[in-house]
């Protein structure tokens, strides 16, 4: 099970990391298109502002699932040092709040993506550029809910073993 999740992780990030190329040719052609043409690509900022979200969704569960998700551990590493009993604690509950955050997140743009499918949604000015919102809130659902594993696998992790993760590097606790 373990393996799948990794590898659904890998291709999450690998398609977040693919959208990242494509917004750097987009935008870089249209400031070519707006400096020698004076003639902008219509649909950039719409574009944009849809893929930054999808590409944050899609690279998060990586960034879980490889310890490398932002947060602070100073004090978490001190006490799994001195305390490992309350580190193991500490990193289930941790753990257990970041799968319960990401299925509220999946939950609750769950709703909007079927809406937005349904009603055919879109951003950006009729007639000029238009684009569907549903595949950024798909990524946001997607991504959430392998956030959401990626948290879960933790959790069982500590259960199985007592290992903490600290930083980049997994901590034994005993």
């Amino acid at each position: 099970m373990q393996g799948i999740l990794v590898l659904a992780n890998r291709i999450l990030a690998s398609i977040g990391t693919i959208l990242i190329l494509l917004q750097m040719i987009l935008i870089c052609s249209d400031i070519g298109g707006r400096f020698f043409f004076d003639h902008p690509i219509p649909g950039v900022f719409e574009i944009i502002e849809l893929t930054i979200v999808a590409i944050v969704f899609l690279q998060i569960p990586n960034a879980i699932g490889t310890g490398n998700f932002i947060r602070s551990d100073a004090i978490f590493t001190a006490i799994i040092k001195s305390r490992p009993g309350l580190g193991r604690i500490m990193d289930i509950a941790f753990n257990t709040v970041g799968v319960l955050v990401m299925c509220a997140i999946a939950y609750g743009v769950w709703f909007k993506l079927i809406q937005a499918f349904e009603r055919n949604l879109f951003t950006g000015n009729p007639g000029i550029f238009t684009a569907p919102i549903w595949p950024a809130l798909l990524c946001i659902v997607i991504g959430s809910v392998f956030a959401a594993l990626n948290y879960l696998s933790q959790v069982l992790r500590v259960l199985a073993d007592g290992s903490v993760l600290a930083g980049e590097s997994s901590v034994d606790g005993h």
